[in-house]
């Protein structure tokens, strides 16, 4: 799961990079492309890779909503060249894995897609305070133009998540989808809200007994 994890990493730097930038571009508009190309170039001047692509592997998991508490089972019943089967309900300690996974991506995601002018640097401190290794570093770099685009803007969005679903977990390490709909309203917008919907991937890591997020990406 580690080697998994950690293929390509370095390569992945500029995608980090992006994820921070286009949160920046949605929320503030027009204005931040001056900050986006100026990031950039930084990031470029301290030996950072450019050549990273947006998405590094496909997915091969489709996530689709659950049936609901109420749905009648399918088990035993003839689908055609074979019948449903029932599967066992995991352990409670991988429940309790997987929920503590989710509600950890969850929550970062939320606080990060509703950085807003009149939480900015409350959200990003939150944001830098759920993450660790090199996408804490990334967020570090860029906070104080991130806050200070958002209040230029005078950007409000407003985000919530729809559903999760975990791809791969195990006992240090977890990746995660997540999909959210919400609001940007901008100077660029005149301030009126603009519908924004997103698919995040958030990988976790385990560190000193809290799943902390160690990249986001936005899929499509």
């Amino acid at each position: 799961m580690n080697d998994r994890k950690g293929d390509g990493r370095d390569e992945r730097s500029w995608v980090r990079l992006n994820v921070v930038l286009a949160v920046i571009l949605l929320v503030c508009g027009a204005a931040a492309w001056l900050a986006a190309d100026h990031m950039g170039d930084r990031h470029t001047d301290a030996g950072g890779d450019l050549s990273g692509g947006f998405v590094d592997d496909a997915l091969d998991v489709v996530l689709f909503r659950g049936r609901g508490a109420g749905a009648e089972s399918r088990a035993g019943e003839d689908v055609g060249p074979g019948t449903v089967q029932a599967l066992g309900t995991a352990a409670q300690e991988e429940q309790d894995r997987t929920a503590a996974q989710i509600e950890a991506a969850t929550k970062i995601t939320t606080t990060f897609l509703n950085i807003s002018h009149d939480n900015a640097d409350a959200a990003l401190e939150a944001v830098k305070e759920l993450s660790t290794g090199a996408f804490r570093k990334q967020i570090e770099k860029v906070a104080g133009d991130m806050a200070r685009l958002a209040k230029r803007a005078r950007a409000t969005q407003k985000t919530e998540i729809l559903w999760a679903g975990l791809v791969f977990g195990d006992t240090d390490s977890a990746r995660v989808i997540l999909a959210a709909s919400g609001t940007v309203a901008n100077k660029a917008t005149d301030f009126e809200a603009r519908a924004r919907s997103y698919r995040i991937q958030s990988d976790l890591t385990l560190v000193d007994g809290q799943w902390l997020v160690n990249d986001l990406q936005f899929v499509e």
